[in-house]
């Protein structure tokens, strides 16, 4: 004898409608009366407290590094200056004046330098032409040539590509130094040759 089975009862139009209206709710108001989901008071709180700290941990660091990277840029700037004299004295002006003696010299009181030329081709020069003066104030009012370092206040180039010294020392010594007790020592020798050591803190 054939079993007879119920058909399933589908559900109505409205009913299944109404269904998923009461799933889309749950998921979107989990509890009755709660507004569709957002950032809270506390959770804002903790996101800037966050960003409070993290902002202290590196603003320190940032100030530190553009304050370095001034003094690493002011250093590199006189060697530039130094290697350029150098190289002025030893290519000489025109073919007509001849090469001339080329001076770098340091003026510590005011923490600057100056780049001057022998107005004659005479050795030692008699007489000096209007200078160049550079301050390192243009790399931070911070940066100056260290008070408590012994410094070479004089470089000579000569035509011959040689650079003599203030007292007729073997090298020369320039420290630069910034309000964070980081310090450039650039040390050039008879050849003309330059070398820094950078002690950042």
């Amino acid at each position: 004898m054939r079993q007879s089975h119920p058909l399933p009862t589908l559900p109505l139009r409205g009913e299944g409608e109404g269904k998923v209206q009461k799933a889309m709710e749950e998921q979107w108001y989990p509890r009755k009366g709660m507004s569709p989901r957002g950032f809270t008071l506390i959770e804002l709180m903790i996101v800037l407290g966050l960003l409070a700290i993290v902002s202290a941990i590196g603003y320190p660091l940032l100030q530190r590094t553009v304050i370095n990277g001034n003094l690493r840029s002011a250093a590199r700037d006189l060697i530039g200056d130094f290697n350029n004299q150098k190289q002025r004295a030893m290519s000489g002006d025109a073919a007509a004046t001849g090469s001339r003696v080329h001076r770098l010299s340091l003026s510590l009181g005011t923490n600057s330098y100056t780049l001057l030329r022998c107005k004659t081709t005479d050795i030692p020069c008699p007489d000096w032409e209007p200078p160049q003066v550079k301050n390192l104030s243009a790399f931070g009012n911070d940066i100056v040539f260290d008070p408590a370092s012994p410094q070479t206040t004089i470089f000579d180039f000569q035509p011959r590509g040689t650079v003599t010294f203030l007292n007729n020392e073997l090298e020369g010594t320039i420290v630069l130094r910034n309000n964070r007790g980081s310090t450039a020592t650039i040390i050039a020798n008879l050849s003309g040759r330059t070398f820094v050591d950078f002690n950042m803190h």
